[in-house]
């Protein structure tokens, strides 16, 4: 019986796989530049123990511009924290509004969360959002998807070095550093995928009541970041593009 399970949870999986695409990418370098490396960070953004604002003066001390994917309920909590985004130079990635994973959706709410998650970016921002970037929330999207985003003008952004943080706590910080460090090292390079929110504000706040010592809390993050940064320029990586 165990056995049957096994299989048919196997199948189960197969069949979702061969159904998704993925933002993870097994090509090196990710079409940038040998010895080059682009920063960027999902879920955000985040105002929880300063969280997003931390990180934005890490970059800006060692001036270097990354990409953000900002979940429109976020970008509506701390538009300021959005606006200070764009205004220092970062690309914005449209992460969708809500914090439902992107493949979950039906194609009319998949578009309604496209479009309404671009709204309160521009918002927020003053002005339209351009380039029109996009990263899936959940990290995966039907074809049917795929071509709602091309449909709405939009470029799905993938990455090919990612440690999965936002399921790790700052008991793991070490642990996101070495294994960021030695893939960008591998891959001699790319899209480093890191999370300075998880999930939308609201349920952080709960989430973090509820125990703060959660993957929730990404309060570490930042001093993770500056760990790898430093790394990364005593070993030759560029980090400005």
């Amino acid at each position: 019986m165990k056995r049957t399970c096994k299989i048919f949870l196997l199948i189960i999986l197969s069949f979702f796989f061969s159904a998704c695409h993925s933002i993870n990418s097994s090509i090196p370098g990710l079409g940038v530049a040998s010895r080059q490396v682009i920063l960027s960070f999902d879920d955000g953004p985040n105002g929880m123990g300063d969280t997003t604002a931390r990180l934005l003066d890490v970059l800006s001390k060692y001036e270097i511009h990354a990409m953000f994917s900002l979940l429109g309920e976020n970008v509506e909590a701390y538009p300021d924290l959005a606006k200070r985004i764009h205004d220092e130079g970062h690309y914005i990635i449209n992460h969708g509004y809500a914090d439902k994973w992107a493949y979950r959706m039906k194609s009319e709410e998949f578009r309604n969360n496209l479009v309404k998650g671009e709204a309160a970016i521009s918002v927020a921002l003053g002005i339209e959002l351009s380039p029109k970037l996009y990263r899936p929330h959940g990290g995966y999207y039907t074809s049917k998807q795929k071509n709602i985003c091309l449909e709405e003008g939009y470029t799905i952004v993938e990455c090919n070095v990612r440690v999965y943080d936002a399921v790790l706590n700052e008991a793991k910080k070490n642990k996101v550093v070495n294994e960021t460090l030695a893939k960008i090292e591998k891959q001699n390079g790319g899209i480093v995928l890191l999370h300075d929110g998880r999930d939308s504000n609201s349920r952080m706040e709960g989430e973090i009541k509820k125990n703060g010592h959660s993957a929730f809390d990404r309060s570490w993050l930042p001093e993770a970041v500056e760990e790898i940064i430093i790394a990364l320029l005593e070993k030759g990586f560029i980090l400005k593009y």
